[in-house]
């Protein structure tokens, strides 16, 4: 399906007021690198490091500033090291703006993925991990609405 997607410019949006149906850029899959399923069918999971796939619900309109990427923290006492993909947990700019489902029925959401790099201390316990989109002028911090620009997960990872 991504074959008939077009080849967009890396890091300008892709504007297109004039047309009646939107081109639609494509996202390669391999971007996501060991978290793309390609090459590891358990997305880390089966060595206990598992990936997350992660992305922004669709905005009509949207049109970043600043180069958006994905930041994520475990909610606990010591870090847990995470690995990004796209490198940096970057949403290219290419993907916006989107215009809307009668426009652009073939759009595709930029993703990113975090892999949680666990260590044998941290299995069969459940680990709380909050990302948020950063580095551009989008919110992620309105207390009145705790999902704007943000999602919280959890996971665990058995023996």
């Amino acid at each position: 399906m991504q074959e008939r997607n077009d080849l967009c410019l890396v890091g300008e949006h892709t504007e297109q007021a004039g047309e009646q149906v939107k081109k639609v850029c494509q996202f390669k899959r391999s971007t996501l690198q060991q978290c793309s399923g390609l090459t590891d069918g358990s997305f880390g999971y089966a060595d206990g490091k598992p990936c997350i796939i992660v992305k922004m619900n669709r905005v009509i309109g949207l049109r970043p500033r600043g180069d958006p990427y994905i930041n994520c923290t475990a909610k606990r006492d010591t870090p847990l090291q995470m690995q990004y993909f796209p490198f940096e947990g970057r949403m290219d700019k290419m993907f916006f703006p989107y215009y809307g489902k009668n426009s652009h029925p073939d759009y595709v959401q930029p993703l990113v993925a975090v892999q949680l790099m666990l260590t044998k201390e941290d299995y069969n316990v459940e680990q709380t991990v909050e990302c948020r989109v950063e580095g551009s002028d989008l919110r992620n911090n309105d207390e009145r609405d705790k999902f704007l620009g943000r999602v919280t997960f959890r996971v665990k990872v058995s023996e």
